[in-house]
C-alpha cells in the first residue's frame, strides 16, 4: 500500500511539473529572449494596476488592464508580477496563460500557462513573473494579457509592473 501511494505521488508530481513548464506559442514581434542569470539589480519604481474587470473575455489572447507608459531613464529591466481572477462556470476546466506586452510586442514571443479555471464553476488565481530585460532609455508601454483556449469570465487582478537599473 505505501509503495502504491509513494509511485502514486511521484506520478502527480511529475505531470505537475510538466504541466508549469508548458507554454502558449504566439506569432507576432518578440523583444529579447530571456535568459538564465543572476544579478543584482536596483529597483528604481513599481507602478500598481489593479481593478475588478468583472467581464467575460474571449478565448485567445485578450487585454486585461490598459496600457501604461513607463518611462526608464538609462537602460532598464521591466518585470510584471500579477494574478487575475478567472474561471465561472461557463468556463470549466479552461487552461489560461499571463502574458506581458512592452512596446505593443509579446515578451520572449511566449505565454507560459498559469493554471487552470475549476471544474466546479468558481474561480482560480493564476499568477505569473515575467521579465523584460535590455530595454533602452526612454518611454515604454507596458500590458498585461490573459490567454485562455475557451475565454474566462475575469473579477479582479492586480499587476506590479516594476522597473529595475542594471
Amino acid at each position: 500500500m505505501k509503495k502504491s501511494l509513494l509511485a502514486l505521488s511521484f506520478s502527480l508530481l511529475a505531470s505537475l511539473t510538466l504541466f508549469a513548464q508548458t507554454s502558449v506559442k504566439h506569432t507576432g514581434g518578440s523583444l529579447q529572449s530571456q535568459f538564465a542569470s543572476f544579478k543584482s539589480e536596483v529597483l528604481k519604481a513599481t507602478y500598481i494596476s489593479n481593478g475588478d474587470l468583472e467581464t467575460t473575455l474571449g478565448s485567445g489572447d485578450q487585454a486585461v488592464d490598459a496600457v501604461h507608459s513607463i518611462k526608464c531613464a538609462a537602460a532598464c529591466t521591466i518585470q510584471m508580477d500579477g494574478w487575475v481572477q478567472a474561471g465561472g462556470e461557463s468556463f470549466t476546466f479552461n487552461e489560461v496563460a499571463l502574458c506581458f506586452y512592452v512596446d505593443g510586442a509579446l515578451v520572449n514571443n511566449d505565454c507560459w500557462w498559469s493554471g487552470e479555471t475549476p471544474a466546479d464553476g468558481s474561480y482560480a488565481q493564476p499568477s505569473s513573473s515575467i521579465t523584460a530585460p535590455g530595454l533602452k532609455a526612454g518611454t515604454h508601454t507596458v500590458q498585461a494579457h490573459l490567454y485562455s483556449l475557451d475565454g474566462a469570465f475575469v473579477g479582479y487582478y492586480n499587476f506590479n509592473y516594476k522597473i529595475y537599473k542594471p
